[in-house]
């Protein structure tokens, strides 16, 4: 059976091999699933064997190597190569080993301005989930139980914010009805957290699970794996064009990450609309969110007083200094 959770070996080539293999074990002990890094760094010690450096060093040749942009290099390619030789690097220092340490000072800077996030109105919300209620027929059984299932990932979407790839993620065992609880396991910076459902989403998700089968995925595609996020978005697509919510050109949204955005700003919308404290608000939020640190969810106040004229204000006195004058999400 397909374990999404299992930690994938690799082989590691080189006079650095073993050092890479025992950083990939110590990562894993503190909890770290690492697949994605310890697969970069495989193919990082297959680099090395084209360079003849000292036993148990990392030389500053190969690191530079190893971070030289290739034609297809984007920005955001280059920061993952060099989040893991960073981190290997530190690894060596710490260990008495002699290594050459980058710095990100040296990497060009990353741009995140390109696509400004859509925030849907509850309107838009409301018409988008009209369409399920307002379909009442299928092409076959399998179309059925795809418009189902679609429905409520996008309903988990919206009302627990996840990101779409911890949604699609989800298996059977990640599901706890009773107290009302997702366990989303291994997510972005290696972190898993607890999600709170609100009643209506349990309800929904009782109804689903109990007219499905879903093993070992809570949302399998049609070969029982893990759905695709082609899969995804193509849908998303269909009910947008469905619902009248007009789809602005590739890269220009809405795009199915907004939904997350959208949880974001509605939430501190109706807490600061009922007098919560920002100062309490936002470590809820982040936590929920699953954020590394408070700046990426002090982003969504700005957000929000742009999507709320009415809070603007209210914003602007008691929290200006949190608010950013750019959004990068």
């Amino acid at each position: 059976m397909y374990d999404p959770l299992k930690k994938k070996d690799y082989i590691y080539s080189g006079k650095l091999g073993p050092h890479i293999s025992d950083f990939i074990v110590e990562k894993r002990a503190f909890g770290c699933l690492y697949n994605t890094e310890a697969k970069k760094l495989s193919e990082f010690s297959r680099m090395t064997l084209n360079y003849d450096f000292p036993d148990d060093t990392l030389t500053q040749e190969v690191v530079e190597a190893w971070l030289t942009r290739r034609p297809t290099d984007a920005d955001k390619t280059l920061y993952s190569r060099f989040g893991v030789i960073k981190g290997f690097a530190d690894y060596m220092v710490r260990h008495g080993y002699e290594a050459f340490v980058p710095l990100s000072s040296n990497l060009p800077k990353l741009h995140t301005q390109g696509y400004v996030p859509y925030v849907f109105t509850h309107e838009e919300i409301q018409r988008f989930f009209d369409v399920y209620s307002e379909e009442t027929s299928y092409h076959c059984a399998y179309d059925k139980r795809f418009r189902v299932m679609m429905r409520m990932i996008f309903e988990i979407l919206y009302c627990c914010g996840l990101r779409m790839s911890e949604a699609t993620e989800l298996t059977s065992k990640d599901v706890d009805l009773q107290g009302g609880i997702l366990t989303v396991r291994f997510a972005k910076f290696e972190k898993s957290r607890y999600v709170p459902m609100s009643s209506d989403v349990i309800a929904d998700l009782t109804s689903y699970m109990n007219s499905y089968i879903h093993e070992p995925f809570l949302f399998p595609g049609r070969t029982g794996n893990q759905l695709g996020k082609n899969s995804v978005y193509g849908e998303f697509r269909r009910v947008l064009l469905a619902a009248g919510i007009p789809h602005h050109g590739r890269g220009k949204g809405p795009r199915v990450h907004d939904f997350r955005h959208t949880f974001a700003c509605h939430c501190l919308h109706r807490w600061i609309k009922h007098g919560i404290p920002v100062s309490s608000a936002l470590p809820r939020l982040s936590t929920y969110l699953g954020h590394n640190d408070m700046a990426a969810t002090e982003k969504y106040l700005h957000m929000t007083a742009e999507v709320y004229p009415e809070i603007s204000e209210k914003l602007s006195l008691k929290y200006g200094y949190l608010i950013p004058k750019e959004v990068q999400l």
